[in-house]
């Protein structure tokens, strides 16, 4: 993979700069990419990188040399988070995605094909996607697309999902990409609903968008409320409502707006606190170090409350360590959309 410095300013939503600590100042906070299989490297918290992901901090691009099989494959190695259904018996279905979840693909592989055979769109998702990168069966990328295909013929959203970024990966038409992210909308896949209302943006009708940002934050996808906040907010409580809501669901973007909104309003506690959390501190990893995090917060967040004295910095610190404590207190972190995973209800 070759790795190349970009500015981050031709993505969905990007319409200003906004100058943060530890993040350049050419950084956007919109980067809602609309080239999915460009990734990105996490600035300022090094967690390394994501293949796949769509909505991460950025100035370096990463592009695989085969973008469809790091895609789908990584997503597969990290099936494990979620489940789709809850049975109160098991079917064959509820085998095999049992058996995928845990990563005994060679059995799920075998439970889905009848399945997929007899027109199961999960299943037939599910093994599109091991066909496609040959885990837990032989490497069949033909057929494998083209029981995508079926799939999403079939009714599954995230299908759609897979094959509207597999035309925009091979410069498909942008009238099958829009289908299909539409398709997937109607099934109440925020993240294509987010697509579609960033693609209203592009095109000046805000009616529409705010719409489609309406309904996937409606469906509990706090990026949508970033954008709401950001773009359709009719005042600054308002705004700051959609901004803390999103912040306490591990929207990072809506904690840096709210760490600018503090300092405007020389809110020191909240600038730090809402710093570190932007930041990816803490309670973004298990165990954490609090002592750790005091050293990375002063070097992130240090000229939030540098101009204070020592005895009023000191203050400050020990009520952001007050404000951390409470929100992380409550804290439900979303989990979005990957491919050829199994979704939560």
């Amino acid at each position: 993979m070759a790795c190349g410095p970009r500015q981050v300013t031709t993505h969905w939503g990007c319409r200003g700069r906004l100058s943060f600590p530890a993040v350049p100042s050419d950084f956007c906070f919109s980067n809602f990419s609309k080239t999915p299989f460009r990734t990105y490297k996490i600035v300022p918290d090094k967690r390394g990188l994501s293949c796949g992901a769509d909505v991460i901090y950025s100035f370096k691009t990463i592009r695989p040399s085969n973008p469809i099989a790091v895609f789908l494959g990584l997503a597969i190695a990290f099936t494990g988070i979620a489940t789709a259904t809850t049975a109160i018996a098991a079917s064959p279905l509820d085998e095999g995605m049992t058996s995928y979840r845990h990563g005994n693909f060679e059995d799920s592989a075998k439970t889905f094909t009848p399945l997929a055979q007899q027109g199961n769109a999960t299943a037939q998702y599910l093994l599109s996607c091991q066909m496609i990168n040959g885990i837990g069966v032989s490497t069949d990328q033909p057929g494998g697309w083209t029981m995508m295909e079926a799939a999403a013929q079939n009714g599954h959203p995230d299908a759609n999902m897979v094959l509207a970024r597999r035309l925009e990966a091979t410069n498909g038409a942008q009238n099958d990409i829009k289908l299909h992210y539409t398709i997937a909308a109607q099934k109440n896949q925020t993240q294509a609903m987010l697509w579609l209302a960033l693609d209203a943006i592009d095109q000046g009708d805000d009616t529409t968008a705010r719409n489609f940002l309406t309904k996937a934050w409606d469906e509990g996808d706090p990026r949508a409320a970033t954008l709401l906040a950001t773009r359709f907010a009719e005042n600054d409580a308002e705004r700051i409502e959609y901004l803390s809501a999103a912040a306490k669901m591990g929207e990072l973007r809506a904690a840096a707006y709210l760490a600018e909104i503090s300092r405007e309003q020389d809110n020191r506690v909240g600038a730090v606190g809402w710093c570190a959390i932007a930041s990816g501190l803490p309670g973004h990893a298990a165990n954490v170090d609090w002592k750790e995090i005091g050293m990375a917060v002063e070097k992130t967040c240090a000229q939030y409350d540098e101009d204070l004295k020592p005895a009023a910095r000191a203050q400050n610190r020990s009520n952001v360590d007050q404000f951390l404590a409470d929100f992380f207190a409550g804290y439900k972190p979303w989990k979005p959309w990957r491919p050829c995973t199994i979704r939560e209800p």
